[in-house]
Formats: structure tokens, C-alpha cells, sequence
């Protein structure tokens, strides 16, 4: 899905492998191990680049 953000570009998730995908405007893609939730937080939160780096960032 694209999004609307400084940040990133798309966002998508892979169910089989229970792996958030996410590509960023600087063209960088990050596999992240994440339930499907956070990916639905993701999409659907006002700032997703406050989201990713509050969130999902740190599980790296």
C-alpha cells in the first residue's frame, strides 16, 4: 500500500513469513518480523513515520 509520508514510500505485509515489509523514500526496503497488527497501525495512523519510529523502528 503507499502512503502518504516523509518517510516511506509502501508498506506491505507478508503473511506466510509474519514479515511487515517496508520501503522508505530513501529507497531502502526494511523486513521486519512484526504481527499484522502493527502493519494495520501502520497504514492507518495519521504520521506513519512517527508510527515506524516509535514502533517498529526499535524491533531491528
Amino acid at each position: 500500500m503507499n502512503l502518504t509520508s516523509k518517510m516511506i514510500s509502501s508498506a506491505s505485509y507478508d503473511v506466510a513469513a509474519s514479515a511487515l515489509l517496508i520501503k522508505l523514500n530513501d529507497g531502502s526496503v526494511r523486513r521486519i518480523k512484526a504481527p499484522r497488527i502493527m502493519y494495520e497501525n501502520l497504514i492507518s495512523a495519521e504520521s506513519p513515520g512517527w508510527y515506524y519510529m516509535r514502533h517498529i523502528r526499535p524491533l531491528k
